[in-house]
């Protein structure tokens, strides 16, 4: 007989311990482990009995039978392993108690040899005595402090012993408590032991009569194939619809910042221009009233040379009247000097008017040549304020190319800028950063989470795995899956497994209806639900309610969920949910 049920649809891991049975672990950690296989079996014996409600076997009565046998055999393992450890306790207890034995004999033992001894030899009447002979005080004070650690001693012996028996007590305590443990969990996987063996027989009734419908599988694949055809097309198309609206947002945000950038450019520009045309205002003034300082400066000079040469004249001619009388031969010789100096004076006077005119005239050209310069630049600041006009105008138009030429010439810089050209292609940008940063914060921590997404129902257990697999009943058929089927409680709410926010709900026959959100560049699809509570644009937060499961064509209450992701270069492709939700 149990040749025959090893022979069942139970799935191989039945056959030997998992990997964490296989460690050393702690009693609390087999405790919980126990207790939360206990937990999967009630809920999977909940979900065969509402599979057992409908008047057909179903696929979902043989996975709950196999995952409600695969947890039994979990939690005989375990047990195993809680027994070892107890086993191990009850050894080593043992040995304990064996050496507490052999320690509370042993001062036993010797605590009778001294209480026989003192009561032997009258101890009181022998101590008194042995102080008082005693031939100083100090020896009589040692000996004092003999008789006094000697009692010390026995009253300690009696407190290790007393301590000793304590412990024997607890130990023995702790070794019964263990034995009983023993007991109630031997007779526990006695009993999962036999809950194994009429699950096996069940499981073997319900393979039988699920291959005695075999005729109707094919037709079922084909419309299951179809079903889930229809809804990984539609689900590729709203992916790819709201790929190329990020795309064509991602456009329009460019150009507008192309075009701000143009006007900012352009506005700092002309400033930039007007500020160096009002520093040369600034310089020319300043130049000007230096010329202006420079001029008097000079005038005065001039003036304070002719002062101290009216004075030298003056001071030449008071010793010239002085010595008149002593010079009177010398009068015509110094007459005709008087007069030639006065040649020269007034030589040397011509010649600082012409040089005063010439510079005059050198100053008027400066000027002219300025007030010529200071007008090229005014038409060129009215030629760069018409270029920004028609550029706007060019945009408002269509044009998707914004080019600002900078002056040839200005007035801190003699050669020109080059053109600056701003153009816009997010064809060629990552979708990834097409995503706003509050849509790519979200996407970063959706991954960050992977492996730690909460299930999509509160209770349930994957019905249909991801990817191909072979038909539970007909081995030879290779089955295929973009999600997984999780198979739950009747009207089970189904959640959201992370923030996100609502794009898509439709119906597809044999899907039921399907609510799609967006979690950046990734998505999850609730599919197989009876009812929707979420409309399109619904921001949800993490196990926010989207429906309510339906049933399968079999009358299994199911939900089908998927997780896609958008790559880099905008593909599309569907990723394995086991992976991210967390393990039970």
């Amino acid at each position: 007989m149990r040749n025959k049920i090893a022979g069942t649809l139970v799935f191989i891991t039945l056959l030997s311990a998992p990997v964490w049975a296989q460690k050393n672990v702690s009693k609390t950690d087999l405790q919980s482990r126990r207790e939360a296989i206990l937990q999967e079996i009630r809920n999977a014996q909940a979900l065969l009995n509402e599979a057992k409600e409908s008047q057909n076997v179903t696929l979902t009565e043989l996975r709950a039978l196999n995952h409600k046998l695969e947890l039994r055999q979990q939690l005989i393992n375990n047990i195993s392993l809680e027994l070892n450890n107890i086993s191990t306790d009850i050894s080593t207890t043992n040995t304990d108690i064996k050496v507490l034995n052999a320690q509370l004999a042993k001062f036993q033992a010797d605590y009778a040899r001294s209480v026989r001894y003192a009561y032997k030899h009258q101890e009181s009447q022998n101590m008194m005595l042995f102080v008082f002979s005693a031939n100083t005080f100090n020896d009589m004070m040692r000996r004092m402090e003999y008789m006094k650690k000697y009692r010390q001693y026995r009253t300690i012996q009696a407190n290790k012993i007393r301590e000793i028996q304590g412990t024997l007590k607890q130990k023995v305590g702790y070794l019964n408590n263990k034995k009983s443990e023993r007991s109630e969990l031997l007779s526990a996987e006695q009993v999962h032991k036999a809950a194994i063996e009429a699950d096996a027989n069940e499981t073997q009734k319900v393979a039988q009569v699920l291959k005695g419908q075999v005729s109707d599988l094919s037709s079922q694949i084909a419309k299951n194939k179809k079903a889930a055809a229809q809804l990984e097309t539609a689900i590729k198309i709203q992916i790819q619809k709201e790929i190329e609206e990020a795309r064509r947002q991602a456009m329009e945000e460019a150009r507008q910042r192309a075009l701000a950038e143009a006007r900012a450019k352009a506005a700092e520009e002309n400033r930039r221009r007007a500020e160096d045309i009002q520093r040369m205002n600034e310089a020319n003034r300043l130049k000007a009233a230096e010329e202006e300082q420079r001029k008097a400066s000079e005038l005065a000079r001039q003036a304070e040379l002719a002062r101290k040469k009216a004075a030298e004249d003056a001071e030449r001619q008071r010793l010239k009247d002085i010595e008149d009388a002593r010079k009177r031969r010398e009068e015509a010789a110094a007459e005709e000097k008087r007069i030639a100096d006065a040649k020269a004076r007034e030589e040397q006077r011509k010649r600082n008017e012409e040089r005063n005119k010439e510079i005059d005239r050198r100053k008027e050209e400066e000027r002219q040549k300025e007030l010529v310069r200071q007008k090229k630049i005014a038409e060129d600041l009215d030629k760069q304020r018409q270029q920004a006009t028609d550029q706007a105008t060019q945009y408002k138009s269509g044009g998707t190319v914004v080019t600002i030429n900078k002056a040839t010439t200005t007035p801190s810089s003699s050669s020109g800028s080059a053109p600056t050209t701003v153009r816009t292609n997010p064809e060629s940008t990552s979708y990834k950063n097409l995503l706003t940063p509050d849509i790519q914060a979200l996407s970063n921590n959706f991954a960050a989470n992977k492996g730690g997404l909460p299930w999509p129902v509160d209770r349930g257990l994957i019905v249909a795995p991801y990817g191909n697999y072979q038909h539970p009943i007909e081995k030879s058929v290779t089955l295929s899956n973009s999600g997984i089927d999780i198979g739950t409680n009747a009207n089970a709410p189904v959640k959201v497994v992370f923030s996100g926010v609502v794009t898509k709900i439709f119906s597809v026959p044999g899907m039921g209806i399907t609510v799609l959100v967006s979690h950046g560049q990734y998505y999850t699809v609730y599919s197989k639900l009876s009812s929707a509570t979420v409309s399109v644009g619904t921001k949800l937060t993490t196990r926010q309610t989207v429906g309510f499961a339906g049933k399968n064509d079999e009358g299994d209450n199911v939900v089908h969920f998927e997780v896609w992701k958008v790559g880099d270069n905008g593909s599309i492709s569907n990723v394995n949910p086991t992976g991210w939700i967390a393990p039970k």
